[in-house]
Order: structure tokens, then C-alpha cells, then sequence
């Protein structure tokens, strides 16, 4: 009761004058101070199924030509590199729950039309939610509704088994791990987007795109903070 207390007193706009990064004073926008964001690593020229980095715009790397991903769109607002990787890294193991409202305004300003109906965070399974005291991916999207009007409904996606952690899985124990891991339930939206914290090797948004077309979805994109350089 106490941590989700000090959770949601972290959240409030008491604490939106510090910097998130610099702790010093932010005089001009809430959670992050100008020079800060100023100097945050960006994403030149991303492949837009893959996010890779590429060396001219508006191309698909030679990987997605050859085999293309199931979803439309990938959205990416940098590699798994600090601060973002400090500041995911805080915001899922140590309470930060205020890290992932920055971040999703920091993925927001980087979104371009069209846009979707709805988010769907990536869920979380109920022990593990439990434990943490909230879903990361819910709190980004959070962060996101600052900045565009876009619904957030948690209700389609729900994880129904309880799987390890794939922090050091394989891409092919990550997707035997995943297997009849997620459920949907029936959609009322065509244009959708997944949102998640990393994207590493695509598992997890492979089997949400393929369960959410099969419940009716038409175009799914796939939005997150970060993505490691594995391929």
C-alpha cells in the first residue's frame, strides 16, 4: 500500500519540476530540462518495418524486403543506449513510474499521421503486474496521451500465462516462450498500434500483430522506446 502510494505520489505534478536526467530545474516543459533533450540520441534514416538504421530515408532495409514483417509500421525513438536505457531500466525494476510518462512524450513528438484508433499497451501477466505495481507499457502510453489525442484500451490484450523473463533468451526460445501466451478478445478497431518498452528481436509484436489480425485488426503498427541493433 505504501509503494503504491509513494508510486502515485511520484507521478503528480509535484514532482514535474526536477529533470528527470539532470535533476536540476526544468524552466520551460515538464520532466526533462532543454540541454538534456537536447543531446538525447535519435534514429537517423530507420527502415520503417524494422527501425534499423540506415543510410539514406524513406527505405526498407534489405532484411524486411526479403522477408517482411506481419505489421505495417514500426515506430522507434532510439536504440537501447543511455539515457533511455537507464531511464526503461528504472521505470521497470525500480518504481520510476514517472520515467515512462516522459518517455511516451518523448515518443509522441516523434509520431507522424496517420495516426491510429487506439493503443494497445503490450500486457503484462497479472503476477508480474502485480509485483511491479503497474505495466510499464501502460505508463508510456500515458506519456503519448500528453501530447496526441489517442485512446488507450487495455481491455483487448490480456497475457494468460506466465512466462520467464526474455532478457537473455534466444529468438527462437522467445518465440517457443510466447507460444499461446496472449489472448484478444474481439476487436471494434481496424487501425491499431502496439506499445511496448524494447523491441529486441520482434517475438513478442510478431505474435500480438498475427493474434490481433485474427481477431479483426486490418493495419497494425508497432511503437516502442527503444530497439536493440540485434537482427
Amino acid at each position: 500500500m505504501i509503494k503504491r502510494l509513494l508510486t502515485r505520489l511520484q507521478s503528480g505534478p509535484l514532482w514535474w519540476g526536477q529533470c528527470l536526467l539532470c535533476r536540476h530545474d526544468c524552466q520551460q516543459q515538464a520532466l526533462i530540462c532543454l540541454p538534456c533533450q537536447n543531446e538525447l540520441p535519435q534514429l537517423s534514416h530507420p527502415c520503417p518495418q524494422c527501425a534499423f538504421p540506415l543510410a539514406v530515408a524513406d527505405a526498407h532495409c534489405g532484411q524486411c524486403q526479403r522477408h517482411p514483417a506481419p505489421w505495417q509500421r514500426m515506430r522507434v525513438l532510439a536504440d537501447f543506449e543511455p539515457p533511455f536505457s537507464r531511464l526503461i531500466h528504472d521505470l521497470k525494476y525500480r518504481q520510476r513510474a514517472l520515467n515512462g510518462r516522459l518517455l511516451g512524450q518523448l515518443l509522441a513528438r516523434q509520431l507522424t499521421p496517420p495516426y491510429p484508433e487506439v493503443v494497445l499497451p503490450v500486457p503484462l501477466h497479472w503476477w508480474r503486474q502485480v509485483r511491479r505495481g503497474y505495466n510499464q507499457a501502460t505508463e508510456i502510453a500515458r506519456g503519448l496521451q500528453d501530447v496526441l489525442p489517442i485512446a488507450i484500451d487495455t481491455s483487448p490484450l490480456t497475457r494468460r500465462r506466465h512466462t520467464p523473463s526474455q532478457t537473455h533468451l534466444s529468438r527462437r526460445q522467445r518465440q517457443q516462450n510466447l507460444r499461446h501466451a496472449f489472448h484478444c478478445r474481439p476487436l471494434k478497431y481496424r487501425h491499431v498500434a502496439l506499445l511496448d518498452d524494447v523491441i529486441t528481436t520482434g517475438s513478442t509484436m510478431t505474435e500480438l500483430t498475427r493474434l490481433l489480425q485474427n481477431c479483426g485488426a486490418t493495419r497494425v503498427e508497432v511503437w516502442a522506446i527503444c530497439r536493440t541493433l540485434e537482427r
